[in-house]
This record gives C-alpha cells, sequence and structure tokens, in this order.
C-alpha cells in the first residue's frame, strides 16, 4: 500500500510538472500542435469519404485564421515580453476549431475535440480564472456554426453538446491548472531548499579555507605558500604547515573523491595529523590518522594519499613519510629537480608494516613542491608532467610566485574537474 502510494504521488508530480514545462514553453510551440492536427483534419476530409467538407469558403477561413494565430505566436513574445496578450492565440484557436466544424458537417464533425489543445494551454497558466477562460472558449468554439447560419432546427442538440463538452473540457482544464499549481509550489520548495544547501555550501567552503594556513610559516630563512582549489565547493584536498616538534610539519593530503564527503574526511585527517605536532615521530601522525580511516571512518570506505614532512629550519633537514603520494619534486636551486617516490600505502590501507621514512636536504635556493594529481590534469595526466611545475619553479623568484604562476596556467586551462592543492617550501638563497 505504501509503494502504491508513493508511486502514485510520483506520478501526480511527474504529471505537474509536465503541466509547468508546458506553460514554459515558447507560444509557437505551444501553436504547432494545433497547426499538425489542423493540416490533419483537413486531410482526412479530403480523402475520409465520409467527412466531407460542407463548407468551402469557411475551411479556407478557418486556415486564414490558423495562419494568423501562427504567425502572432512567433511575433508577440518580441514585441509583449510580458506575455499579457498571448491569450489571443488559444482564443483564435478556439475561433478556427468552430469555423472547422462549420466547415466540415457542423454536428456531424469529428474535429470537436482539437478544442482540448488551447484549453489545455490556457489552464496550463497560473491561476484559477484560466480555468474560467478556457470554459469560456470552450463554448464559444462550439457554438460558432450558429452565427456562421447554424439553426437549431438543423442541429437540435448542439447548445446541449456544446454545454456538455465545455464542461468535460473544463474539468480536464481543471486538472491541468491544479497540476501546474502544485508543481509551481513544489518547484518553489526545491528551489528554497536548493538555495539553502547552496548557503549553506558556501559556508562550509568558506570555513574550510579558513582552516588552511595563510601566513608564512614563521621559519627564518625559508619562504612558503600554498593553494587549494576545489573543483565543487567544497575540496578533498587540504595542505597545511605549522610549528611541531624540533622544527616545522608541512602536509598535503589527498582524500579519494570529490565534494563534501571528501571535504569532512579531509578536515578530519587535517586534525588527527595535526594532533601528533608534539611528537618528533613522523609515524605517529600518519598511524593516527591511518587509524582514524580505518577505524571510525570504515564505513566511508575511503583512504587518503598524503605527504608529510618535518623540515628543521636550522640546518635544512628534511624528514618525510609519503604515504601513496609521489607528487612531491625537490628542485636545486641550479634547476635540476627529482621526484620524491613513494614506499607507502596510502593512510586508511594499512598493511601493519612500518612507515618509510625519507631524508633530504634543502640547500640555499632549493624547492620542495607537492601537489596534488589534479595538477596532471593540466598537462598529459602522468607524472611526467611534474617536469613542467619543476620549470615553474625554477622561473620563480619566491613560493609564492610558484603559487601565482601555477595559478595562472590552472586559470587558462579547462581540462580539470578534479581539486588542484600544491605547497611550496623555499630555502632562501644566502
Amino acid at each position: 500500500m505504501t509503494g502504491q502510494l508513493h508511486n502514485k504521488r510520483l506520478t501526480i508530480r511527474a504529471l505537474s510538472i509536465s503541466a509547468v514545462v508546458l506553460d514554459g514553453f515558447p507560444p509557437l510551440v505551444k501553436q504547432l500542435p494545433v497547426l499538425l492536427l489542423f493540416t490533419v483534419a483537413v486531410v482526412i476530409s479530403l480523402i475520409v469519404p465520409t467527412a466531407n467538407i460542407t463548407s468551402v469558403p469557411a475551411l479556407i477561413a478557418a486556415a486564414v485564421l490558423l495562419a494568423v494565430a501562427t504567425g502572432l505566436a512567433g511575433i508577440l513574445p518580441r514585441v509583449d515580453p510580458t506575455g499579457r496578450v498571448i491569450v489571443m492565440i488559444p482564443a483564435i484557436d478556439f475561433l478556427v476549431i468552430g469555423v472547422l466544424r462549420f466547415a466540415t458537417g457542423e454536428s456531424t464533425s469529428i474535429f470537436a475535440s482539437l478544442a482540448i489543445l488551447p484549453a489545455v494551454w490556457i489552464a496550463a497558466s497560473p491561476g484559477r480564472r484560466h480555468i474560467a477562460y478556457a470554459f469560456v472558449g470552450v463554448l464559444g468554439g462550439l457554438l460558432v456554426p450558429f452565427f456562421l447560419g447554424s439553426t437549431l432546427e438543423d442541429n437540435p442538440n448542439e447548445i446541449a453538446r456544446g454545454l456538455f463538452s465545455a464542461c468535460a473540457f473544463t474539468l480536464a482544464a481543471a486538472v491541468v491548472n491544479d497540476l501546474g499549481r502544485l508543481a509551481r509550489r513544489n518547484i518553489s520548495d526545491l528551489q528554497a531548499k536548493e538555495h539553502a544547501t547552496l548557503m549553506e555550501l558556501q559556508r562550509a567552503s568558506v570555513v574550510q579555507q579558513a582552516l588552511l594556513p595563510t601566513g608564512g610559516m614563521d621559519a627564518v630563512g625559508y619562504d612558503s605558500a600554498g593553494m587549494c582549489l576545489p573543483s565543487k565547493t567544497i575540496s578533498g584536498d587540504f595542505f597545511d604547515w605549522y610549528k611541531a616538534s624540533n622544527g616545522i610539519a608541512i602536509t598535503l593530503g589527498d582524500v579519494m573523491g570529490k565534494g563534501v564527503g571528501a571535504g569532512i574526511i579531509a578536515a578530519t585527517v587535517r586534525a588527527v595529523v595535526r594532533s601528533a605536532r608534539n611528537h618528533d615521530d613522523l609515524a605517529t601522525a600518519l598511524d593516527r590518522a591511518s587509524d582514524a580511516l580505518a577505524s571510525d571512518l570504515a564505513d566511508a570506505s575511503t583512504f587518503a594519499t598524503m605527504f608529510h614532512a618535518r623540515l628543521d629550519d636550522r640546518t635544512g633537514a628534511v624528514r618525510y613519510i609519503d604515504a601513496g603520494h609521489g607528487l612531491t619534486i625537490h628542485v636545486s636551486a641550479q634547476g635540476s629537480w627529482s621526484r620524491l617516490a613513494s614506499d607507502n600505502l596510502p593512510i586508511g590501507l594499512s598493511s601493519g608494516e612500518a612507515w618509510t621514512i625519507g631524508h633530504l636536504q634543502l640547500e640555499p635556493g632549493d624547492t620542495l613542491v607537492s601537489c596534488s594529481d589534479g595538477i596532471l590534469d593540466l598537462y598529459d595526466g602522468t607524472v611526467e608532467s611534474l617536469r613542467h611545475i619543476a620549470d615553474i619553479v625554477d622561473s620563480s623568484v619566491d613560493a609564492a610566485d610558484v603559487i601565482f604562476r601555477i595559478r595562472a596556467v590552472i586559470t587558462g586551462s579547462d581540462l580539470t574537474d578534479d581539486d588542484i592543492t600544491v605547497v611550496a617550501l623555499r630555502r632562501l638563497a644566502l
């Protein structure tokens, strides 16, 4: 029973939305079915022996009126953007159908049902008054033959037939009008909900951006900069730097997926990694993050790649763990570069093995750059694309310039739909 009720609601909603869609069509599109069925009616009258044409002049007059209505359907939207006089078109259509009936046998004509088209056209418009307009239009169109010479003696049941048909068509018009009203209300509710959701996402985006470091890492002799550009409102990437035990911590993470879910997990991973700032052992941060994904976020079935490093700002020594990331490069002051390979699984896919810790030395003028995989889509999609980043680094004056130049490449490209995050650390030349 519940399923049947749900299906009925879906059907009503679909019909109601169809009514609004009909109202949203341009007048010329809504006029085309009338033109098509009028043409079919003429063809039937010419080739079917029992559907005779009883008045050729009336048929010609109906065709002329229909041409006028169709022409107005194409012109009026341009000269009357408010649409106040568009109702003239279905009004003419009612007249056309009445004249067509007179030309094809009056009470014996088989084309009276064509009046449903302009009736639905009018009824789809907002406002209960359009139901009355439809009733008047249908009734007026069915009574047109009396104004063209028909008499009650010839058609004694015509008025009763007209009233009955008008009532029947008006009921259909009332249904269409009510469905349209329900659809407009549903659409209004959906738009309000969509707006509220968008505002929530925008606020979440502001909060997420606020979590990213904005100033330098407060280390004498070093320059840092970063950016995080989400493909949607919320990013699944993050970067971070902060004072930690015996140096400066630098992190870049890339959560599988995009959007709100990935953003929530990224914020969680960031917080967990930060919680290990007072531990000198790099593995502590990765263990905690991996445990959070494997246990607390097990139902999310996700993982994250990460580059996490600790800089000794006194010596330039860098210790790092690359958890399945592999998109970090070390560019020397002379322009040569190397990629820091990953020997570890992503966090959340822990195999129980100890994390492999790498080491490098930042000499004066050297730059360390880590980025998310969205950067690869700007080029050929492979890790070989990192050579372009190395070239950008080599031609940049400082870390901020590195980010500025990469951002310029992103702005000039439409080849990526992934989050793009980059963090750059340069040891200043002596």
